[in-house]
């Protein structure tokens, strides 16, 4: 799914939770702590700028090498990755867009693997279709991945209030919950994140949207299908009409921003031009937690 490079880059970057969870030591996610009650994880590479006294000065002093040692602290955050799998998710060229969301929930998980954290993952319609039970530990990222990569869009509609109140019935505690998809549901989001507020979930929305979505490139008579529900239409479109057309898709854009704002969930639009390992640097940028 992705190359050593690449993977090295998400290493430095930790996607945390602005309060701390049941069980979960305040702040134990921004560093890897020295101190008792933690059990020994594994050792990684010094990066500059991190806090000295977490440095292991016996190997120091055996291999002249810098390394951190990193303990594993029983309250850990789980990280619960909601990726839409609805029709809407490969109505763009080439499926690019699902494929784009897939790295994105790639990505989510092997960082927080990486931050001893616990992970599991939900391919959701208008219910919960897949289900990757939650795992922790850097070396589960492999059967992590081997379930993302042979999903493809369901031939179901969304409906992600109903999608989440499927998944929770396989969740026991509550953590971070990371919608990843297009956000194309005509009940909206407000009840989906009003669920998974009401159950001590911190919600985080990633709005995935191709290009041409937002703007179509080109002009003439077409017949639209509507991914969601099948039904077609005949549509001309000329200039006049693309200008309604965007600016209905930004007021979309700003109607679903507004649902996680007003309940304090964090949000992030992410058009697929953009790379996807920028878009997890704003994530990360955004609450200071990149080490």
């Amino acid at each position: 799914m992705f190359d050593s490079e690449t993977l090295k880059k998400f290493e430095f970057l930790s996607i945390a939770s602005s309060r701390p969870f049941a069980g979960q030591t305040s702040g134990s996610r921004r560093n890897a702590k020295l101190g008792g009650g933690l059990e020994f994880a594994e050792y990684r590479d010094y990066a500059f700028g991190e806090d000295l006294r977490n440095l292991d000065w016996n190997v120091y002093a055996r291999f002249e090498s810098l390394y951190i040692k990193r303990f594993q602290e029983e309250g850990d955050v789980p990280v619960y990755c909601f990726l839409d799998a609805s029709r809407s998710m490969g109505s763009s060229a080439d499926s690019e867009k699902f494929e784009y969301a897939k790295k994105v929930v790639g990505a989510l998980g092997y960082i927080s693997l990486a931050r001893l954290d616990s992970v599991a993952a939900f391919a959701i319609t208008n219910r919960a279709e897949d289900y990757f039970p939650l795992a922790r530990g850097k070396e589960r990222f492999l059967a992590f991945a081997r379930f993302l990569e042979p999903l493809e869009p369901y031939d179901a509609a969304t409906d992600i209030t109903s999608a989440v109140k499927d998944a929770l019935k396989k969740i026991a505690k509550p953590g971070l919950a990371i919608l990843v998809g297009d956000c194309f549901d005509p009940n909206g989001l407000d009840a989906a994140l009003e669920r998974l507020l009401s159950r001590k979930f911190e919600p985080i929305v990633l709005q995935i949207y191709a290009p041409d979505e937002a703007r179509p490139s080109e002009l003439g008579d077409f017949e639209f299908v509507d991914a969601e529900t099948g039904v077609t239409r005949k549509v001309t479109l000329d200039e006049r009409a693309v200008k309604r057309y965007a600016k209905r898709f930004q007021e979309f854009l700003k109607a679903t921003r507004e649902s996680c704002v007003t309940r304090g969930v964090r949000y992030y639009a992410a058009p697929t031009n953009v790379p996807f390992d920028s878009i997890l640097l704003d994530v990360a940028r955004d609450i200071n937690v990149g080490r």
